[in-house]
């Protein structure tokens, strides 16, 4: 009972949110669930949080700007900046399994994703690169965090990738799948690539920015990249 003696904040009633989602999973989470947590009747707190869809929302907004820090701003070097970020990124992500889908499918941009995508694009801009590319590596920066956790937090157990996958690490289907027989049991460790697809993507920017275009492939859409 002495939680709920405490004041009524949206700041409250979202670490509330987040721990019990934390606890129990999204789906536990409830407006009627979440004012029991808060020794509170559900009507209190809709004059902070009007609706489960704007506690969601704002859920979103709190995790992604955990990404950043205030030291953030600080750091003069972009390239240390943006690995920094983007390992924050994935690790609150990681601890918190169930909010990868929810900032994926959560399209309402609220403060705490603004300030994150202003700390990113500023320091693209302080470093160099024109508008237009600050743009894509934004976008490119995140989609790189969000398409790789989200991989690696859906990664299922051996038995849930059935006896085709425990036949090729045998070598039992070396005819049919050479390549994939060949390097299955090569060291794997989700960190490390992370931490080498982190810098493939900050050594890619680099080139753009200095001018370097990729060489382009024929699949997918044509693009014009300004260097000026």
């Amino acid at each position: 009972m002495a939680r709920a003696r405490e004041a009524l904040t949206r700041d409250r009633i979202l670490a509330a949110a987040l721990e019990l989602a934390d606890a129990e999973g999204l789906d536990a989470l409830s407006m009627r669930r979440l004012g029991a947590e808060l020794g509170v009747e559900a009507m209190s707190f809709y004059r902070h949080v009007r609706s489960k869809e704007q506690l969601l929302d704002d859920m979103v907004d709190v995790i992604v700007q955990s990404w950043i820090d205030p030291g953030d701003t600080s750091t003069e070097e972009w390239r240390e900046l943006l690995s920094a970020i983007m390992h924050r990124a994935h690790r609150a992500l990681l601890a918190r399994p169930w909010s990868v889908e929810l900032v994926a499918l959560r399209p309402r941009v609220g403060d705490g994703r603004l300030r994150y995508a202003e700390t990113v694009t500023t320091a693209l801009l302080n470093a160099g690169f024109t508008a237009q590319l600050a743009h894509h590596g934004l976008h490119i920066v995140d989609g790189t965090i969000m398409g790789f956790t989200a991989q690696q937090a859906r990664r299922p157990t051996a038995a849930a990738l059935g006896d085709r996958v425990h036949a090729l690490y045998e070598g039992a289907l070396a005819d049919q799948y050479p390549g994939i027989s060949r390097t299955i049991r090569e060291h794997h460790d989700h960190a490390e690539e992370y931490a080498l697809m982190v810098d493939l993507v900050i050594d890619g920017l680099a080139r753009l920015r200095d001018g370097h275009a990729p060489p382009r492939n024929r699949s997918g859409a044509n693009y014009l990249l300004s260097f000026a």
